[in-house]
Protein backbone atom coordinates (compact mmCIF):
# COMPACT_ATOMS: atom_id res chain seq x y z
CA UNK A 1 0.00 0.00 0.00
CA UNK A 2 0.94 3.22 -0.64
CA UNK A 3 2.21 5.68 2.48
CA UNK A 4 1.15 8.52 3.48
CA UNK A 5 1.41 11.21 6.43
CA UNK A 6 -0.23 13.39 9.03
CA UNK A 7 -0.59 16.64 9.20
CA UNK A 8 3.03 18.43 10.29
CA UNK A 9 3.95 20.40 7.49
CA UNK A 10 6.89 22.18 6.39
CA UNK A 11 7.81 23.37 2.86
CA UNK A 12 11.21 24.34 2.30
CA UNK A 13 12.91 25.03 -0.93
CA UNK A 14 16.13 25.97 0.86
CA UNK A 15 19.42 26.91 -0.74
CA UNK A 16 22.26 24.69 0.72
CA UNK A 17 24.38 26.91 3.36
CA UNK A 18 27.21 26.14 5.11
CA UNK A 19 26.06 27.96 7.84
CA UNK A 20 25.40 31.54 9.10
CA UNK A 21 26.00 34.09 6.34
CA UNK A 22 26.17 38.12 6.45
CA UNK A 23 22.32 38.98 6.01
CA UNK A 24 20.99 36.16 7.51
CA UNK A 25 19.05 36.36 11.12
CA UNK A 26 17.63 33.75 13.19
CA UNK A 27 13.84 33.09 13.20
CA UNK A 28 12.80 33.70 16.47
CA UNK A 29 12.79 31.59 19.84
CA UNK A 30 11.13 28.41 18.82
CA UNK A 31 13.17 28.77 15.69
CA UNK A 32 17.04 29.21 16.85
CA UNK A 33 19.18 27.30 14.60
CA UNK A 34 17.12 27.75 11.57
CA UNK A 35 18.79 30.64 9.07
CA UNK A 36 17.08 31.94 6.04
CA UNK A 37 19.11 30.85 3.39
CA UNK A 38 20.42 33.04 0.69
CA UNK A 39 19.31 33.30 -2.87
CA UNK A 40 16.31 33.89 -4.87
CA UNK A 41 12.87 34.77 -3.44
CA UNK A 42 10.14 33.51 -4.76
CA UNK A 43 7.47 35.69 -3.46
CA UNK A 44 5.83 32.90 -1.52
CA UNK A 45 5.68 32.31 1.90
CA UNK A 46 5.20 29.08 3.16
CA UNK A 47 4.57 27.97 6.93
CA UNK A 48 7.79 26.61 8.70
CA UNK A 49 7.09 23.72 10.90
CA UNK A 50 10.40 24.10 12.87
CA UNK A 51 9.27 27.95 13.90
CA UNK A 52 5.48 28.03 13.18
CA UNK A 53 5.52 30.57 11.25
CA UNK A 54 5.46 31.88 7.30
CA UNK A 55 8.85 32.36 6.38
CA UNK A 56 9.66 33.59 3.02
CA UNK A 57 10.44 30.38 0.35
CA UNK A 58 14.02 30.50 -0.82
CA UNK A 59 15.21 28.59 -3.95
CA UNK A 60 19.07 28.42 -4.44
CA UNK A 61 18.54 29.35 -8.28
CA UNK A 62 14.31 29.99 -10.48
CA UNK A 63 15.76 27.98 -13.58
CA UNK A 64 16.41 24.40 -11.15
CA UNK A 65 14.67 24.01 -8.32
CA UNK A 66 14.99 20.62 -7.23
CA UNK A 67 11.95 18.86 -5.43
CA UNK A 68 12.03 15.63 -3.93
CA UNK A 69 8.64 13.73 -3.38
CA UNK A 70 8.32 10.70 -1.52
CA UNK A 71 6.72 8.33 -3.78
CA UNK A 72 4.62 5.13 -3.06
CA UNK A 73 5.97 1.56 -1.38
CA UNK A 74 4.10 -0.47 -4.33
CA UNK A 75 2.23 -3.22 -3.43
CA UNK A 76 -1.31 -2.56 -3.81
CA UNK A 77 -3.89 -0.23 -5.63
CA UNK A 78 -3.58 3.48 -4.37
CA UNK A 79 -6.68 5.04 -2.88
CA UNK A 80 -8.31 8.46 -1.95
CA UNK A 81 -6.07 9.17 0.60
CA UNK A 82 -2.89 9.33 -1.80
CA UNK A 83 -4.70 10.38 -4.62
CA UNK A 84 -5.26 13.85 -2.61
CA UNK A 85 -2.02 14.14 -1.48
CA UNK A 86 -0.60 14.23 -5.10
CA UNK A 87 -3.19 16.00 -6.45
CA UNK A 88 -2.16 18.67 -3.82
CA UNK A 89 1.26 18.53 -4.39
CA UNK A 90 0.99 19.11 -8.29
CA UNK A 91 -0.75 21.81 -8.00
CA UNK A 92 1.70 23.28 -5.71
CA UNK A 93 4.33 22.59 -8.28
CA UNK A 94 2.02 24.28 -11.16
CA UNK A 95 1.39 27.17 -8.80
CA UNK A 96 5.40 27.41 -8.43
CA UNK A 97 6.13 26.84 -11.86
CA UNK A 98 3.24 28.85 -13.77
CA UNK A 99 2.62 31.91 -11.36
CA UNK A 100 5.96 32.18 -9.65
CA UNK A 101 8.41 31.31 -12.82
CA UNK A 102 10.47 28.39 -11.26
CA UNK A 103 11.37 25.83 -12.84
CA UNK A 104 10.95 22.92 -10.84
CA UNK A 105 12.67 19.74 -10.85
CA UNK A 106 10.69 16.87 -9.09
CA UNK A 107 12.19 13.17 -8.89
CA UNK A 108 9.85 11.20 -6.96
CA UNK A 109 11.25 7.55 -5.37
CA UNK A 110 9.43 4.44 -5.68
CA UNK A 111 9.86 2.13 -2.67
CA UNK A 112 10.25 -1.37 -4.84
CA UNK A 113 11.47 -3.95 -2.30
CA UNK A 114 9.63 -4.30 1.44
CA UNK A 115 8.26 -6.30 3.55
CA UNK A 116 5.03 -5.49 2.69
CA UNK A 117 5.57 -6.14 -1.29
CA UNK A 118 7.69 -9.59 -0.40
CA UNK A 119 4.65 -10.90 1.90
CA UNK A 120 2.06 -9.89 -0.97
CA UNK A 121 4.08 -11.39 -3.56
CA UNK A 122 4.00 -14.57 -1.73
CA UNK A 123 0.39 -14.25 -1.14
CA UNK A 124 -0.09 -13.71 -4.97
CA UNK A 125 2.23 -16.76 -5.64
CA UNK A 126 4.34 -13.96 -8.08
CA UNK A 127 7.49 -12.64 -7.19
CA UNK A 128 8.25 -9.54 -5.81
CA UNK A 129 9.90 -7.30 -8.81
CA UNK A 130 6.85 -8.73 -10.42
CA UNK A 131 4.40 -7.27 -8.38
CA UNK A 132 6.13 -4.27 -7.60
CA UNK A 133 6.15 -3.77 -11.21
CA UNK A 134 2.71 -4.34 -11.99
CA UNK A 135 1.53 -1.53 -9.09
CA UNK A 136 3.75 0.82 -10.24
CA UNK A 137 2.28 0.62 -13.58
CA UNK A 138 -0.84 0.88 -11.84
CA UNK A 139 0.04 4.26 -9.81
CA UNK A 140 1.44 5.83 -13.10
CA UNK A 141 -1.86 5.26 -14.36
CA UNK A 142 -3.99 6.97 -11.56
CA UNK A 143 -1.37 9.58 -11.41
CA UNK A 144 -2.56 9.99 -15.59
CA UNK A 145 -6.06 9.86 -14.68
CA UNK A 146 -5.75 12.50 -12.23
CA UNK A 147 -3.79 14.71 -14.02
CA UNK A 148 -1.11 14.71 -12.11
CA UNK A 149 2.23 15.54 -14.15
CA UNK A 150 4.90 12.85 -13.82
CA UNK A 151 8.33 13.83 -12.38
CA UNK A 152 11.18 14.93 -13.87
CA UNK A 153 12.82 11.14 -13.07
CA UNK A 154 11.45 8.25 -10.62
CA UNK A 155 14.18 6.63 -8.71
CA UNK A 156 13.51 3.16 -7.59
CA UNK A 157 14.93 1.80 -4.13
CA UNK A 158 16.05 -1.41 -6.08
CA UNK A 159 18.19 0.75 -9.07
CA UNK A 160 20.03 2.35 -5.99
CA UNK A 161 20.76 -0.08 -3.18
CA UNK A 162 24.86 0.52 -2.90
CA UNK A 163 24.08 4.17 -2.63
CA UNK A 164 21.69 3.33 -0.08
CA UNK A 165 23.88 1.64 2.04
CA UNK A 166 26.57 3.59 1.56
CA UNK A 167 24.62 6.23 2.97
CA UNK A 168 23.42 4.36 5.75
CA UNK A 169 26.76 3.42 6.73
CA UNK A 170 28.08 7.12 6.49
CA UNK A 171 25.22 7.70 9.56
CA UNK A 172 26.58 5.06 11.42
CA UNK A 173 30.42 6.21 11.07
CA UNK A 174 29.03 9.52 12.23
CA UNK A 175 27.55 8.63 15.47
CA UNK A 176 23.97 9.07 14.37
CA UNK A 177 22.58 5.81 14.22
CA UNK A 178 22.90 2.03 15.70
CA UNK A 179 22.94 -1.31 14.52
CA UNK A 180 20.50 -3.83 16.33
CA UNK A 181 21.30 -7.63 16.35
CA UNK A 182 19.41 -8.71 13.97
CA UNK A 183 20.61 -6.25 11.55
CA UNK A 184 18.32 -3.47 11.52
CA UNK A 185 19.42 0.01 11.59
CA UNK A 186 17.74 2.82 13.96
CA UNK A 187 18.45 6.69 13.81
CA UNK A 188 20.31 7.58 17.77
CA UNK A 189 17.65 10.38 18.91
CA UNK A 190 20.23 11.15 21.25
CA UNK A 191 22.84 11.82 19.41
CA UNK A 192 20.90 15.08 18.17
CA UNK A 193 19.51 16.06 21.49
CA UNK A 194 16.88 18.66 20.51
CA UNK A 195 17.61 19.06 17.01
CA UNK A 196 16.11 15.84 16.49
CA UNK A 197 13.40 16.82 13.82
CA UNK A 198 15.07 19.94 12.23
CA UNK A 199 16.31 18.67 9.47
CA UNK A 200 13.35 20.22 7.35
CA UNK A 201 14.87 23.84 8.37
CA UNK A 202 18.66 23.21 6.89
CA UNK A 203 20.17 20.83 4.12
CA UNK A 204 23.98 21.90 4.76
CA UNK A 205 25.83 20.54 1.74
CA UNK A 206 28.47 21.79 -1.06
CA UNK A 207 27.91 25.25 -1.47
CA UNK A 208 26.12 26.36 -5.02
CA UNK A 209 24.42 22.56 -4.26
CA UNK A 210 20.56 23.52 -5.32
CA UNK A 211 18.13 23.66 -2.82
CA UNK A 212 15.31 20.96 -2.19
CA UNK A 213 11.66 21.25 -1.80
CA UNK A 214 10.31 19.03 1.23
CA UNK A 215 6.20 19.27 1.70
CA UNK A 216 4.20 17.42 3.73
CA UNK A 217 0.65 17.44 3.29
CA UNK A 218 -2.02 16.48 5.31
CA UNK A 219 -3.79 13.10 4.68
CA UNK A 220 -6.25 10.39 5.68
CA UNK A 221 -5.44 7.37 7.08
CA UNK A 222 -7.33 4.57 4.87
CA UNK A 223 -7.12 1.18 5.13
CA UNK A 224 -9.67 -1.67 4.34
CA UNK A 225 -10.17 -2.50 7.60
CA UNK A 226 -11.41 1.24 8.67
CA UNK A 227 -13.91 0.65 5.73
CA UNK A 228 -12.86 4.08 4.12
CA UNK A 229 -10.24 2.18 1.54
CA UNK A 230 -12.00 3.53 -1.76
CA UNK A 231 -9.82 3.11 -4.65
CA UNK A 232 -8.56 5.86 -6.94
CA UNK A 233 -10.05 3.78 -9.82
CA UNK A 234 -13.54 3.32 -8.50
CA UNK A 235 -13.73 6.95 -7.34
CA UNK A 236 -13.26 8.24 -10.90
CA UNK A 237 -16.23 6.26 -12.16
CA UNK A 238 -18.45 8.71 -10.22
CA UNK A 239 -16.38 11.77 -9.85
CA UNK A 240 -14.00 13.44 -12.64
CA UNK A 241 -10.57 14.55 -11.99
CA UNK A 242 -11.45 18.06 -12.40
CA UNK A 243 -14.07 18.10 -9.66
CA UNK A 244 -11.93 16.01 -7.33
CA UNK A 245 -8.69 18.61 -8.14
CA UNK A 246 -11.32 21.44 -7.48
CA UNK A 247 -12.42 19.50 -4.00
CA UNK A 248 -8.76 19.26 -2.98
CA UNK A 249 -8.24 23.09 -3.87
CA UNK A 250 -10.91 23.95 -1.57
CA UNK A 251 -9.00 22.62 1.55
CA UNK A 252 -5.53 23.78 2.28
CA UNK A 253 -2.57 21.35 1.46
CA UNK A 254 -2.06 21.24 5.23
CA UNK A 255 -4.86 20.21 6.59
CA UNK A 256 -6.72 16.69 6.55
CA UNK A 257 -8.66 15.58 3.97
CA UNK A 258 -12.64 15.65 4.67
CA UNK A 259 -14.13 13.06 1.92
CA UNK A 260 -18.04 14.31 2.12
CA UNK A 261 -20.59 13.72 -0.23
CA UNK A 262 -21.62 16.94 0.22
CA UNK A 263 -17.87 18.56 -0.04
CA UNK A 264 -17.88 16.83 -3.67
CA UNK A 265 -21.07 17.79 -4.95
CA UNK A 266 -20.24 21.67 -3.96
CA UNK A 267 -16.81 21.30 -6.14
CA UNK A 268 -19.01 20.41 -9.22
CA UNK A 269 -21.76 22.70 -8.51
CA UNK A 270 -18.88 25.54 -8.37
CA UNK A 271 -16.91 23.95 -11.45
CA UNK A 272 -19.92 23.82 -13.69
CA UNK A 273 -20.98 27.49 -12.54
CA UNK A 274 -17.19 28.42 -13.53
CA UNK A 275 -18.13 26.35 -16.93
CA UNK A 276 -21.47 27.80 -17.49
CA UNK A 277 -19.89 31.51 -17.30
CA UNK A 278 -17.31 30.89 -19.60
CA UNK A 279 -19.87 29.51 -22.79
CA UNK A 280 -22.33 32.58 -21.56
CA UNK A 281 -19.59 34.74 -21.84
CA UNK A 282 -18.04 33.83 -24.88
CA UNK A 283 -21.47 33.54 -26.70
CA UNK A 284 -21.71 37.49 -25.07
CA UNK A 285 -18.83 38.04 -27.14
CA UNK A 286 -19.32 36.18 -31.02
CA UNK A 287 -22.95 37.95 -30.61
CA UNK A 288 -24.38 34.73 -30.18
CA UNK A 289 -26.17 35.48 -26.84
CA UNK A 290 -28.93 38.28 -26.73
CA UNK A 291 -27.68 41.66 -24.66
CA UNK A 292 -26.48 45.27 -24.76
CA UNK A 293 -23.57 46.95 -22.51
CA UNK A 294 -22.10 46.23 -19.47
CA UNK A 295 -20.50 48.39 -16.63
CA UNK A 296 -17.61 48.18 -18.21
CA UNK A 297 -15.74 50.29 -15.42
CA UNK A 298 -16.97 48.03 -12.97
CA UNK A 299 -15.96 44.98 -14.56
CA UNK A 300 -12.47 46.27 -15.53
CA UNK A 301 -11.59 47.19 -11.45
CA UNK A 302 -13.39 43.90 -10.07
CA UNK A 303 -11.12 41.73 -12.81
CA UNK A 304 -7.72 43.90 -11.43
CA UNK A 305 -8.49 43.63 -8.35
CA UNK A 306 -9.36 39.55 -8.40
CA UNK A 307 -5.85 38.91 -10.45
CA UNK A 308 -4.24 41.12 -7.06
CA UNK A 309 -6.30 38.62 -4.62
CA UNK A 310 -5.43 35.55 -6.37
CA UNK A 311 -1.79 36.26 -6.60
CA UNK A 312 -1.49 36.76 -2.96
CA UNK A 313 -3.31 34.10 -1.81
CA UNK A 314 -1.43 31.84 -3.85
CA UNK A 315 1.76 33.70 -2.64
CA UNK A 316 0.25 33.29 1.54
CA UNK A 317 1.41 29.64 1.59
CA UNK A 318 -0.45 28.36 -1.61
CA UNK A 319 -3.74 29.51 -0.16
CA UNK A 320 -5.94 28.43 -2.66
CA UNK A 321 -9.40 28.24 -1.05
CA UNK A 322 -8.84 32.39 -1.15
CA UNK A 323 -7.63 32.54 -4.67
CA UNK A 324 -10.80 29.89 -5.62
CA UNK A 325 -13.19 32.44 -4.10
CA UNK A 326 -11.61 35.33 -5.68
CA UNK A 327 -12.37 33.28 -8.79
CA UNK A 328 -15.96 32.41 -7.98
CA UNK A 329 -16.21 36.82 -6.77
CA UNK A 330 -15.88 37.80 -10.36
CA UNK A 331 -17.60 34.98 -11.62
CA UNK A 332 -20.63 35.90 -9.52
CA UNK A 333 -20.17 39.64 -10.78
CA UNK A 334 -20.18 38.63 -14.59
CA UNK A 335 -22.83 36.49 -14.52
CA UNK A 336 -24.91 39.72 -12.97
CA UNK A 337 -24.13 41.89 -15.92
CA UNK A 338 -24.40 39.33 -18.29
CA UNK A 339 -27.95 38.96 -17.03
CA UNK A 340 -28.67 42.83 -16.48
CA UNK A 341 -27.31 43.30 -20.46
CA UNK A 342 -29.62 40.68 -21.48
CA UNK A 343 -32.99 42.74 -20.11
CA UNK A 344 -31.81 45.69 -21.87
CA UNK A 345 -30.81 44.08 -25.74
CA UNK A 346 -29.81 47.25 -27.32
CA UNK A 347 -27.18 49.90 -27.46
CA UNK A 348 -23.61 49.22 -28.22
CA UNK A 349 -21.78 45.94 -27.00
CA UNK A 350 -19.30 44.90 -24.47
CA UNK A 351 -17.27 42.13 -25.61
CA UNK A 352 -13.42 43.15 -24.97
CA UNK A 353 -13.71 42.99 -20.73
CA UNK A 354 -16.05 39.96 -20.82
CA UNK A 355 -13.55 38.61 -22.84
CA UNK A 356 -10.84 39.38 -20.70
CA UNK A 357 -12.78 37.86 -17.54
CA UNK A 358 -13.30 34.67 -19.34
CA UNK A 359 -9.35 34.56 -20.21
CA UNK A 360 -8.41 35.01 -16.83
CA UNK A 361 -11.03 32.91 -14.90
CA UNK A 362 -9.95 30.16 -17.84
CA UNK A 363 -6.16 30.49 -17.37
CA UNK A 364 -6.57 30.41 -13.49
CA UNK A 365 -8.01 27.03 -13.80
CA UNK A 366 -5.44 25.94 -16.25
CA UNK A 367 -2.80 27.00 -13.81
CA UNK A 368 -4.12 24.81 -11.30
CA UNK A 369 -4.58 21.91 -13.88
CA UNK A 370 -8.73 21.90 -14.25
CA UNK A 371 -10.07 22.60 -18.01
CA UNK A 372 -13.45 24.80 -18.19
CA UNK A 373 -13.20 23.27 -21.92
CA UNK A 374 -14.24 19.98 -20.61
CA UNK A 375 -17.52 18.99 -20.27
CA UNK A 376 -18.24 19.14 -16.76
CA UNK A 377 -19.88 16.25 -15.00
CA UNK A 378 -19.81 12.46 -14.19
CA UNK A 379 -17.30 10.46 -15.85
CA UNK A 380 -19.22 9.07 -18.79
CA UNK A 381 -21.04 11.49 -19.63
CA UNK A 382 -19.24 12.28 -22.95
CA UNK A 383 -18.30 8.48 -23.53
CA UNK A 384 -19.90 6.62 -26.74
CA UNK A 385 -22.03 4.66 -24.28
CA UNK A 386 -23.94 7.40 -23.07
CA UNK A 387 -24.28 9.13 -25.96
CA UNK A 388 -25.47 7.00 -27.53
CA UNK A 389 -28.41 6.75 -24.60
CA UNK A 390 -28.75 10.19 -25.58
CA UNK A 391 -29.06 10.41 -29.18
CA UNK A 392 -31.42 7.60 -28.54
CA UNK A 393 -34.28 8.90 -26.09
CA UNK A 394 -34.08 12.24 -28.69
CA UNK A 395 -35.12 9.55 -31.64
CA UNK A 396 -37.46 8.13 -29.72
CA UNK A 397 -38.98 11.26 -28.63
CA UNK A 398 -39.26 12.57 -32.17
CA UNK A 399 -40.63 9.30 -33.03
CA UNK A 400 -43.24 9.41 -30.39
CA UNK A 401 -44.20 12.99 -31.69
CA UNK A 402 -44.66 11.68 -35.53
CA UNK A 403 -46.90 9.48 -34.51
CA UNK A 404 -48.93 11.61 -32.47
CA UNK A 405 -48.95 14.02 -35.73
CA UNK A 406 -50.01 11.43 -38.21
CA UNK A 407 -52.85 9.83 -35.79
CA UNK A 408 -56.18 10.51 -36.57
CA UNK A 409 -58.05 8.31 -34.36
CA UNK A 410 -61.90 7.09 -35.26
CA UNK A 411 -61.77 10.50 -37.82
CA UNK A 412 -62.08 10.02 -41.26
CA UNK A 413 -62.32 11.59 -45.03
CA UNK A 414 -62.55 15.38 -44.61
CA UNK A 415 -62.18 15.22 -40.66
CA UNK A 416 -59.16 13.32 -41.22
CA UNK A 417 -57.54 15.39 -43.67
CA UNK A 418 -58.22 18.67 -41.45
CA UNK A 419 -56.35 16.97 -38.16
CA UNK A 420 -53.56 15.58 -40.47
CA UNK A 421 -53.07 19.39 -42.02
CA UNK A 422 -53.43 20.80 -38.02
CA UNK A 423 -50.40 19.12 -37.43
CA UNK A 424 -48.46 19.19 -39.98
CA UNK A 425 -46.54 22.07 -38.13
CA UNK A 426 -45.04 18.81 -36.00
CA UNK A 427 -44.06 16.79 -38.89
CA UNK A 428 -42.08 19.62 -40.13
CA UNK A 429 -40.56 20.03 -36.63
CA UNK A 430 -39.68 16.87 -36.72
CA UNK A 431 -37.69 17.21 -40.41
CA UNK A 432 -35.87 20.29 -39.61
CA UNK A 433 -34.37 18.57 -36.53
CA UNK A 434 -33.62 15.40 -38.50
CA UNK A 435 -31.73 18.11 -40.79
CA UNK A 436 -30.12 19.70 -37.74
CA UNK A 437 -28.44 16.75 -36.68
CA UNK A 438 -27.23 15.71 -40.11
CA UNK A 439 -25.09 18.88 -40.26
CA UNK A 440 -23.78 17.47 -37.12
CA UNK A 441 -22.89 14.05 -38.72
CA UNK A 442 -25.78 12.35 -37.22
CA UNK A 443 -28.84 10.77 -39.46
CA UNK A 444 -31.65 9.73 -39.00
CA UNK A 445 -33.20 7.33 -41.83
CA UNK A 446 -36.33 6.14 -42.00
CA UNK A 447 -38.04 3.77 -44.84
CA UNK A 448 -39.58 0.06 -44.97
CA UNK A 449 -36.62 -2.02 -44.07
CA UNK A 450 -35.83 -5.37 -42.54
CA UNK A 451 -33.14 -6.41 -40.25
CA UNK A 452 -29.74 -7.88 -42.02
CA UNK A 453 -26.06 -8.09 -40.17
CA UNK A 454 -27.35 -6.17 -37.62
CA UNK A 455 -27.98 -2.65 -39.33
CA UNK A 456 -31.49 -1.82 -41.21
CA UNK A 457 -31.34 -1.90 -45.07
CA UNK A 458 -34.27 -0.97 -47.48
CA UNK A 459 -36.21 -3.43 -48.97
CA UNK A 460 -36.17 -1.61 -52.31
CA UNK A 461 -39.60 -2.11 -52.97
CA UNK A 462 -42.85 0.61 -53.13
CA UNK A 463 -44.86 0.32 -49.94
CA UNK A 464 -48.12 -0.39 -49.52
CA UNK A 465 -50.71 -0.31 -46.37
CA UNK A 466 -53.11 -3.26 -46.42
CA UNK A 467 -53.00 -2.85 -50.44
CA UNK A 468 -53.57 0.49 -50.60
CA UNK A 469 -51.27 2.96 -52.36
CA UNK A 470 -49.23 4.93 -49.74
CA UNK A 471 -50.51 8.66 -50.36
CA UNK A 472 -54.10 6.91 -49.34
CA UNK A 473 -52.63 6.27 -45.51
CA UNK A 474 -52.19 9.78 -45.08
CA UNK A 475 -48.69 9.32 -45.19
CA UNK A 476 -46.98 12.33 -46.83
CA UNK A 477 -43.26 10.35 -47.07
CA UNK A 478 -41.78 7.10 -46.41
CA UNK A 479 -40.97 8.87 -43.25
CA UNK A 480 -44.46 9.22 -42.84
CA UNK A 481 -45.30 5.65 -43.62
CA UNK A 482 -42.75 3.71 -41.45
CA UNK A 483 -43.62 5.85 -38.20
CA UNK A 484 -47.06 4.45 -38.47
CA UNK A 485 -46.23 0.84 -38.48
CA UNK A 486 -45.17 -0.45 -35.19
CA UNK A 487 -44.32 -3.81 -36.36
CA UNK A 488 -41.56 -2.71 -38.43
CA UNK A 489 -38.29 -1.84 -37.60
CA UNK A 490 -38.41 1.69 -37.53
CA UNK A 491 -34.87 4.15 -37.60
CA UNK A 492 -31.58 3.73 -38.82
CA UNK A 493 -29.38 6.06 -36.87
CA UNK A 494 -25.81 6.11 -37.59
CA UNK A 495 -22.90 8.38 -36.30
CA UNK A 496 -20.49 8.21 -39.39
CA UNK A 497 -19.30 4.34 -39.24
CA UNK A 498 -20.44 2.10 -38.22
CA UNK A 499 -24.51 2.52 -37.86
CA UNK A 500 -26.04 2.18 -34.84
CA UNK A 501 -29.68 0.55 -34.97
CA UNK A 502 -32.98 0.69 -33.77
Amino acid sequence: MLGTRRARVGAWLLRAARGPQPGRSASGARGQGWLQPAGYDTGVKVYNSLTRRKDPLIVSRADAASWYSCGPTVYDHAHLGHACSYVRFDIIRRILTRVFGCNVVMVMGITDVDDKIIRRANEMSVSPASLARLYEEDFKQDMVALKVLPPTAYLRVTEHVPQIVAFIERIIANGHAYCTANGNVYFDLQSRGDRYGKLVGVAPGPEGEPGHLHVKGGGEKMSKSLKNYITIKDFLRSASPDVFRLFCLRSSYRSAVDYSEGALLEARRLLRAAAAFAEDARAYVRGQLAGGPVQEDVLWERLGRTKGAVRAALADDFDTVRAVDAVMDLVHHGNKQLKAAAEEPRGPRSPAVLGAIVASVEQFFETVGISLAERQGVPGAGSPAALHSLVEELVRFRLKVRQFALASGEAAGEARRQRLRERRPLLEACDELRRDLAVHGISIKAGPSFYRGGTLRSSGKPPRAGGRPLMETGAQSWGDWLTAQPDLPRVLLSWGCPAWSW
